[in-house]
């Protein structure tokens, strides 16, 4: 982006655009706060009056980054993606694709495996004041075996994380490619 030039709503294949880098920080930001009511919640007794809101609000915040998540992927599948800098290796490469595919198999996945676990324990889905239906018949075996996926999906969720954070560091600070610059407006 040149000195007094605007912003592109639409990725190009050298710059994520503006709607791209919207849903990027803003499931990003919601991503890290899901995370720390996530681990807040599963931190409460289970007697503490506190669970039921830290459950309404981890499950409504969930789903909010389930449907975050999916139009940004209608987004990203209409929209070229832009070219990996030249200054990565083959399996490097690879390695950022892949990553990027399994946030979006996680950030789905973990809101969806959620929503089947607390149906199969035969509760209604919280949905910012509202109660959404269940989508599976009460199963406790089914939900004890979502629950522990979705857990484990989510300690893999932070792990990638901060790899993602430190690959973005250091294309900014050590390969000085912008890379980090390509998903924000900074020229």
């Amino acid at each position: 982006m040149g000195k007094g030039s605007v912003m592109q709503t639409a990725n190009t294949t050298s710059q994520w655009g503006a709607v791209h880098q919207a849903f990027h920080w803003t499931i990003g930001i919601l991503v890290i706060t899901q995370i720390i009511v996530g681990l807040w919640f599963a931190g409460i007794d289970p007697k503490d009056p506190a669970l039921g809101e830290a459950f309404a609000l981890h499950a409504s915040l969930g789903l909010t980054l389930l449907l975050l998540m999916l139009a940004r992927l209608f987004w990203r599948l209409r929209n070229p993606v832009p070219a990996l800098p030249d200054s990565l290796s083959p399996w490097q490469k690879r390695l950022a694709k892949a990553t990027h595919w399994l946030f979006y198999v996680l950030v789905i996945g973990l809101p969806l495996g959620a929503y089947v676990a607390v149906s199969a324990r035969g509760r209604p889905v919280p949905f910012w004041g509202l109660e959404l239906p269940g989508i599976v018949g009460k199963n406790d075996a089914l939900a004890d075996v979502v629950i522990e996926m979705h857990e484990m999906g989510a300690f893999v969720l932070m792990a990638l994380i901060a790899l993602h954070v430190a690959a973005a560091l250091r294309h900014e600070f050590m390969l000085k490619d912008n890379t980090l610059r390509r998903m924000t407006p900074l020229p």
